[in-house]
């Protein structure tokens, strides 16, 4: 079975000035985003939507991180497309 590989980096808080050079050292580990992402690509960035809840409740992936993300997708010249099936309707 092929093995898997991750990047944990350690943040302080979710403001962008912490989270942005994370993201970037996180992809970088993992040998670059430039690796899989190239210039005019559609990329989906897969956020957990699960339910409407404030980002402090940390229920859902933090706008901040998902920001981020599609910010290191765009430098590289491609389109990120945010999508999730959240798990229904709060009531």
């Amino acid at each position: 079975m092929p093995s898997s590989v991750v990047s944990i980096i350690s943040c302080l808080d979710y403001t962008l000035d912490n989270i942005r050079p994370a993201v970037k050292k996180s992809f970088d580990n993992l040998g670059g985003l430039k690796k899989s992402v190239k210039k005019g690509q559609k990329v989906l960035v897969k956020p957990n939507l699960l339910s409407a809840r404030e980002p402090e409740k940390a229920v859902t992936t933090h706008p901040a991180l998902v920001q981020a993300v599609v910010e290191e997708v765009q430098k590289l010249g491609a389109k990120a497309i945010i999508g999730d099936s959240p798990g229904g309707v709060e009531k």
